[in-house]
Order: structure tokens, then C-alpha cells, then sequence
């Protein structure tokens, strides 16, 4: 399916320049939101009329208010309208003197019965790599009931370093420079919201949204970040600000402008008699500080060692001291009162007789353990299996990859080789606290379902208990925009390489990276894609919960792209962990998309299903 984005010409400079958009929906209320912009030397407060009703025209108004804002609060306007009906449609808009804002849709839930709903999922929005396709595509999406946001709306980086310079998408990112400061982050959010294709989706359909760590910086935990240099006391007032900036742009019910505490980003949503969702905060609030892979002694013996200098007992005794801090019970990602509401929602969703237990999790749960690179080229085609030995060798070698590259390299043939998790941000890097959220999840009659982002790929896992036994699913959506981890690497080494790459593009050696994962993960990961952009999308009933991956051919060209799916999933009603495959059906503009088609020709199209071959060989 071609697809064209939204036109990008200039627009008017005062105003609601910035859309409308809708948040948090309930059987009786959801958030309405605008911000609005004066001309240039007014600074004072504004009055900004709202009206909401069940039609178009505005003939049939439901409600209507005047909210007073100003620079305190950035000119932006949010409204928990309330007193509103059931799975009804509404449409709203705002005003100022003659200024008038577009219309805006939103719809309520439920407590009553439901027969099914429509949601998608959305993750990882780095305006500097390219255009947001993925938001122009989720807007078209018939019977679209709501979006969750799972975190990075936005980066706090500035143009230049992430993307690197050769792979910028587009320019125009503000502020230019890091953010740090509340007038930062309101201008880094107003930047981004006057992107069209996010305009149009925030104004069709509403948004259950939680940050991740980029909304305030990389890497964020309750006490600093990666990149943090400053004091304690400096991290608490930046990541306040920040949260602030995050409230005013994108509000969330609970959220107090004047006494910012972080006990509103844990919340739940009931979706009539058939789902509920639990999102949670797993930056902020009580998260320790994660492992860092970089500074272990299992880095030292193999990331920064050549593959022939590598002392086998070294590296398994590193391996356990590495283990052990993955797994230190006092290390924390959401604490113990996050665990028990998650208990408690599960527990009442179940007596209230929903089938399905959404949590919102920013960060992938299931174990990943690091790909058997080197196990699996043996069951390659013999040509592929040459390209992916030889581009392997070659990123590992320093000369021709860089010192960061080869060690990233390195490092995952290191941790593949001795079954390490690849990811100790995730909660691979949480163990401990994890056996806690999957005991909270696996309570009798529950069907839980797990929903994240953050590490930019698209995932699908059946959800295991530490004893290997199946209890839920976990599907995790790939990036808006961004690259992965294995596209970081390939892009270092093409960065040495050069042109002599180009007859190689990354999507040759996916098939075997993607195969090699599986075969780490044989008992759990269904599905991978580690190299494209794109989104899920859910359709749930009371007797299945229906996944399809989507993806859109490139984020790059402004106009036009190509939009298709990939993998369709379906789970049912009181089979836990049982992934089916299932066939997509689900609209765009009254439109099935096509399937995916394979790029990679003769090369990759005898790639079969190297887990299962390894899972037959043991």
C-alpha cells in the first residue's frame, strides 16, 4: 500500500497552532487538550472558551467552559470533562476571541458490556531520524477506540548526536541543544506537535500515555541518568521539570501543576466487561540504578578482547558475578507499591469477569537472552552463510568497525555464547522484582497480556514464570522512527566501510540475526523484527486478543512511503501463553494492508526456522 504524509507547508503562527488532542478516557469523562499561542509580545494570561458535543456541527452541545491559562502553564489548556455517556463519540474544539481551533474526536469506554475494541501502540519518536509515518498510518485506522503511548515522545538530545550526523531523516529539531531546563522541554514538545501526522492523530482518537526515560534523559533512574553529571539535588529539580513540561503537553488525570509527586503515573483503565490496563512509572519514581554492562569484568574479558584471547573459566566465573547483579533483590524498577496495585487490578478485573489483564510495561519484561551468532551460521544457506561469517569477522575487527562497534559486537557474541540477557535496562535487569510483577499477573482466571516498547524492534514472546511455565503473552512494538541495536552497530560499520557496503543492506543478515535470537530463546520469543519502524495494533473480544505488527517501508522521504503487515497473532480466551499465528484483517480507510513481502531474494529465501532446528538438536 503507497501511502503520502501530510502536507508540511508552513502555517499560521498564532493560535491553536499546536491541534487538539484527548487523553485518559473513562465511561464518563476523558481530558481535552490545546495549547494556544499569542502574538509575539503578549505574555499575560488567556481565557480559552471549550465546547464538547455529539455532533459535528456543534448543534448538540454537551458541555462548555472557559479555562483561564497563561505562562505558567506554558498556554496550555486541559479539561477533565465529565458527565459524559458510555462508548459515545464526541466532538470538541476550542476558542479565543476569533480564533478558533480544529474539531477534535474523542469517545468514552465503558462499564457495561463490550463486545470488542480497536487500540493501537506506539513507542520511540526521534524527530531527528526521520518523519512520522506511523502516526499518518495509526490515524486511518477504522473503529480506532484509543492509542497508548508506551514513553520517549520525545528525545532530549540535540541535533547531531543521536542520530549521528550521516543519519539524520530531517531537520528543524528545537531547541538546539540538550534539554535541562522547563522552558527546554516545553519548547523541545511544542516542536514536535506541529508535526501534521501527530496532529491528526491526537485529534482523532484519544491517548493513554506514560513516559519512559528520554522525556526527561537517557537512561533515567530515580536518581540520575546516564548522561548526569550534576547533583543529586540538580537531577530532582531537572526531572521535575521535566514531568512538568510532560503534564502541561500531555496530561494525565492525577497530575497536580503546583505539587508534582509521582503517584499519578501508576494508574488502571477498566474497558467494560472485557479487558483492563495497568500502566505503569518504572523511570522515575524508584527505579535503582541499572547494571552497566560496560563497567563488569564479563565486559573486560570479551567485548574488549580479541574472540582468540578469550580464557574460557575467566569468562564463566565473570558470567556469574555478572548474573548476580542482574539478579540482587534490592535493586528496584518499580517498587513494592506499584507491585501490590498491579495485584489488586489484576484481582478485581478477574472477580469483575474481564478476560484480559493489559499492563503497560515501557520495558520489555520476557527474558531475551543475546543471539548464538556464531552457533548458527553453520545452518545458514551456504551463500548467506558466508556474507553473515564474513560481515560478522568484519564487525568485530576495530580497523574496520571502530573500537565502540567491534565491542559492541563483541559483547553479544559474548553474551550469546554464555547465555547472558542482552538488555540489563529492561527487566532482564530486574529479576528479582520481576518474579514479584509475574506473580501479581498469574493469579487464577487471569489472561495477562503484556504491552512495551523501548528497544526499538518489534518482539513476541509467550510469558514464562521462573520455573519455565506459561502464563500470558508480551508483545512489544517497534519504533516510530528510531534504530535499533543491531542497525546501531551495522550503521558504525558502514560508517568505516562505505560504499564497499551498499551491495549489503542490513535486511540480508536479519533472517539470520532474528533466527539466531530464536534459538537463544527457543521456549519464548515467537516473533522478531529488528529492522523496521512501525506500530501494533489489538482488536479485542471476550474469546481472543488479536495482535498484528505493522510497518512502513522507510521514514525518511517526506511524501511517500509504502505501508504493510508483517505478523498477525492471536491469543485465546484461557490459553496462556499459546500464540497462534492468525491472518490480518483489521482497516485502513476501509482497506486491508498487504503483507510484507521479502526483499532479500534468493539470498535469504531458503532461511528457515533455525530455533526449531536448534531446539530438535539438543
Amino acid at each position: 500500500m503507497s501511502c503520502f504524509s501530510a502536507s508540511t507547508v508552513q502555517g499560521p503562527t498564532v493560535g491553536f497552532i499546536h491541534g487538539v488532542a484527548s487523553f485518559d478516557p473513562l465511561p464518563s469523562a476523558v481530558i481535552i487538550w490545546t495549547r494556544l499561542t499569542l502574538p509575539a509580545g503578549n505574555s499575560g494570561p488567556a481565557d480559552v472558551d471549550w465546547v464538547v458535543s455529539r455532533d459535528p456541527e456543534f448543534k448538540s452541545i454537551q458541555s462548555s467552559g472557559t479555562y483561564a491559562t497563561g505562562p505558567h502553564r506554558d498556554y496550555t489548556v486541559a479539561i477533565d470533562v465529565t458527565s459524559l455517556e458510555p462508548v459515545t463519540k464526541y466532538y470538541y474544539r476550542f476558542s479565543h476571541g476569533k480564533l478558533l481551533s480544529p474539531t477534535g474526536i474523542t469517545k468514552t469506554t465503558t462499564h457495561g458490556p463490550l463486545e470488542s475494541m480497536i487500540f493501537g501502540a506506539v513507542s520511540c519518536a526521534n524527530w531527528g531520524f526521520g518523519y512520522f509515518h506511523v502516526y499518518n498510518r495509526l490515524a486511518k485506522v477504522d473503529n480506532l477506540d484509543f492509542v497508548v503511548q508506551g514513553g520517549d515522545y520525545i528525545y532530549e538530545y540535540e541535533p547531531g548526536f543521536y542520530p549521528d550526523p550521516p543519519f539524520v531523516g530531517r531537520g528543524g529539531l528545537k531547541p538546539e541543544h540538550r534539554l535541562k531546563t522547563l522552558d527546554d522541554y516545553r519548547e523541545r514538545y511544542a516542536c514536535y506537535r506541529t508535526d501534521p501526522d501527530l496532529q491528526e492523530l491526537h485529534r482523532k482518537v484519544p491517548m493513554i500515555a506514560v513516559w519512559d526515560d528520554h522525556e526527561i534523559a537517557d537512561s533515567t533512574w530515580q536518581h540520575g541518568s546516564e548522561d548526569f553529571k550534576g547533583s543529586k539535588e540538580e537531577w530532582g529539580v531537572q526531572k521535575l521539570q521535566a514531568l512538568k513540561a510532560y503534564g502541561e503537553w500531555i496530561p494525565v488525570r492525577g497530575f497536580d501543576h503546583d505539587n508534582i509527586t509521582l503517584d499519578f503515573a501508576h494508574r488502571s483503565f477498566h474497558f467494560g466487561n472485557l479487558a483492563s490496563l495497568v500502566t505503569i512509572e518504572n523511570r522515575a519514581s524508584a527505579r535503582s540504578e541499572p547494571v552497566d554492562v560496560a563497567e563488569t569484568s564479563f565486559y573486560k574479558e570479551t567485548a574488549q578482547k580479541k574472540l582468540e584471547d578469550w580464557n574460557d573459566d575467566t569468562i564463566k566465573k565473570a558470567r556469574v558475578e555478572l548474573l548476580e547483579k542482574l539478579r540482587d533483590p534490592k535493586k528496584k524498577m518499580i517498587g513494592e507499591k506499584q507491585v501490590e496495585n498491579i495485584r489488586k487490578v489484576v484481582a478485581e478485573s478477574i472477580a469483575e469477569d474481564r478476560p484480559w489483564q493489559i499492563l503497560l510495561s515501557q520495558t520489555i519484561m520476557s527474558q531475551i537472552k543475546a543471539p548464538l551468532l556464531q552457533e548458527t551460521l553453520h545452518l545458514q544457506p551456504k551463500l548467506l552463510r558466508k556474507l553473515s561469517g564474513g560481515a560478522l569477522n568484519l564487525a568485530m575487527d576495530e580497523k574496520k568497525a571502530g573500537k565502540e562497534g567491534a565491542e559492541q559486537a563483541r559483547m553479544y557474541v559474548g553474551l550469546g555464547k554464555y547465555g547472558v540477557p542482552m538488555n540489563p535496562d529492561a527487566w532482564d535487569g530486574f529479576q528479582a522484582e520481576r518474579r514479584k510483577v509475574i506473580e501479581a499477573l498469574n493469579q487464577e482466571g487471569a489472561n495477562p497480556v503484556i504491552i512495551a516498547g523501548d528497544s526499538h524492534n518489534a518482539w513476541a514472546h509467550n510469558l514464562v514464570d521462573e520455573e519455565g511455565q506459561r502464563l500470558g503473552v508480551e508483545f512489544d512494538g517497534p519504533a516510530v522512527t528510531c534504530i535499533g541495536a543491531f542497525e546501531d552497530i551495522y550503521s558504525r560499520f558502514k560508517a568505516k566501510a562505505g560504499p564497499l557496503l551498499n551491495p549489503f543492506p542490513l535486511y540480508l543478515f536479519t533472517p539470520w540475526i532474528e533466527d539466531s535470537l530464536k534459538a537463544a530463546n527457543p521456549d519464548t520469543l515467537q516473533y522478531c523484527n529488528l529492522w523496521q519502524r512501525g506500530f501494533m495494533l489489538f482488536h479485542v473480544t471476550r474469546g481472543k486478543f488479536h495482535t498484528e505488527y505493522h510497518f512502513v517501508s522507510n521514514v525518511k522521504k517526506q511524501k511517500k512511503f509504502r505501508h504493510y503487515c508483517e505478523a498477525t497473532f492471536e491469543v485465546h480466551r484461557n490459553e496462556k501463553g499459546n500464540m497462534h499465528p492468525a491472518v490480518r484483517y483489521l482497516t485502513f480507510e476501509g482497506v486491508i494492508p498487504k503483507r510484507a513481502v521479502q526483499r532479500a531474494s534468493f539470498f535469504v529465501q531458503y532461511t528457515h526456522d533455525i530455533s526449531l532446528a536448534m531446539h530438535k538438536s539438543t
